[in-house]
């Protein structure tokens, strides 16, 4: 595994956003002043924490609570201990690039040191086995779906509606026309999505057969489904996706090794958080 794939890997392992990446990586500045924490006695400045928080706001449309704000700075200890340990292997911080490059030599190390067991075929088949609804393509399901269209008589139709099914009866008659009509027969939660919406197809897909929804909103009105039949995919044949059986054990090891060296790098270090509650 090259550094580049190593450090794809590396931030999903530690859930490092692209927009955290830039705010973490600017140079330490205003040491003197009030750290947010102290790792190894080297100071995180607050300034720093401020940028990685404001960065996450900046990308994401749900505010920045204090948990994830407290994640925030667990991201920024875990840069320095790495560049810290990258300083004890020779390696030199000069600025934002160099920095960068520090914590992507160190995450190299990381996987060289950790991740670098091939595995057996034995090993691969096991996995597959373990992880065979990882590898099987998605679960479809067949549903009976009722549209009644926004009105005063809404609600009571759409009660009605959903007694009939609960019944048993098909959708004819039950409700209002549709410019698409429903097909019939399995078909996967993607195509449910483009035909009756998020919503409806989440709701419809946690159900068990048999089961209705309640009515659900919609733009015009509101969709009922009844899920009619379900076919749970069983994943191909080792022989047929060997290749992606060993990417994704690779890759998952690849995780594990990382999640393993940092954790070492933190049993080892002195931690002081300073983050206000």
């Amino acid at each position: 595994m090259n550094v580049r794939d190593g450090l794809f890997l590396i931030a999903g392992a530690l859930g490092l956003g692209a927009a955290l990446i830039g705010a973490i990586g600017a140079p330490r500045l205003d040491l003197a002043g009030d750290p947010v924490a102290l790792v190894n006695g080297v100071a995180i400045p607050r300034a720093a924490h401020a940028r990685a928080v404001a960065a996450l706001a900046a990308d994401s449309r749900n505010p920045v609570t204090p948990t994830r704000a407290a994640d925030a700075l667990e991201r920024l200890i875990e840069e320095e201990l790495l560049v810290q340990h990258g300083v004890s292997l020779g390696l030199v911080e000069t600025d934002i690039a160099a920095r960068r490059a520090l914590v992507q030599s160190v995450l190299a190390l990381a996987l060289a040191q950790e991740a670098g067991r091939e595995p057996d075929e034995a090993t691969l088949r096991r996995f597959h086995r373990e992880n065979a609804g990882y590898f099987a393509s998605p679960a479809q399901f067949a549903l009976t779906i009722v549209f009644i269209r926004a009105g005063a008589d809404a609600a009571e139709r759409a009660v009605a509606a959903r007694r009939a099914l609960l019944a048993g009866a098909s959708s004819e008659g039950l409700g209002d026309a549709v410019a698409i009509p429903m097909p019939r027969g399995e078909r996967s939660r993607a195509e449910w999505r483009t035909l009756i919406g998020e919503n409806a197809s989440k709701a419809a897909s946690d159900l068990e057969p048999g089961q209705v929804t309640d009515a659900i909103p919609v733009q015009g009105g509101f969709y009922l489904a009844r899920l009619d039949s379900f076919v749970a995919a069983p994943a191909p044949p080792y022989d047929e996706i060997a290749g992606q059986v060993r990417t994704e054990w690779e890759r998952r090891e690849g995780e594990r090794a990382v999640l393993a060296y940092v954790a070492r790098l933190r049993r080892a270090a002195r931690i002081e958080r300073r983050l206000a509650p």
